[in-house]
């Protein structure tokens, strides 16, 4: 299994990138622009950041996989911290503590996942 994941990586590679910066656009794009993607309720907004940055933070490793885990984690926290910093600097925009909170819980989440991986890939290699 792990075989066969690491020769799709390789030969998606390009595929890996063009996905991953097509997403992270698409994140600038609506966290950026002047106005909020429309939600019903509040946690959706919540789930949106924390979804958005945990799918990059995948994809990041899927596409650049010799990245550090210092390097992946401070690159997808800048981007979060982009985006809210951009919001604060709209009319009709807001920075929130809790997209911060919901940013850093996805790159967490997406972290773990990674770090998973790679301890199970090893044992498997055992």
């Amino acid at each position: 299994m792990k075989l066969l994941i690491e020769r799709l990586m390789v030969r998606y590679s390009l595929w890996f990138k063009l996905t991953f910066f097509a997403l992270l656009a698409l994140g600038l794009y609506l966290g950026m622009r002047p106005t909020p993607p429309p939600t019903a309720y509040a946690w959706q907004a919540s789930g949106y950041h924390a979804g958005g940055i945990f799918a990059l933070t995948l994809l990041s490793f899927a596409a650049f996989p010799r990245w550090r885990w210092w390097f992946r984690a401070g690159f997808m926290s800048l981007v979060g911290l982009a985006v809210e910093l951009v919001q604060s600097l709209h009319p009709t925009r807001s920075p929130d503590w809790g997209d911060i909170l919901a940013n850093s819980s996805g790159l967490v989440a997406g972290l773990l996942l990674i770090a998973a991986w790679l301890m199970l890939t090893r044992q498997i290699r055992s």
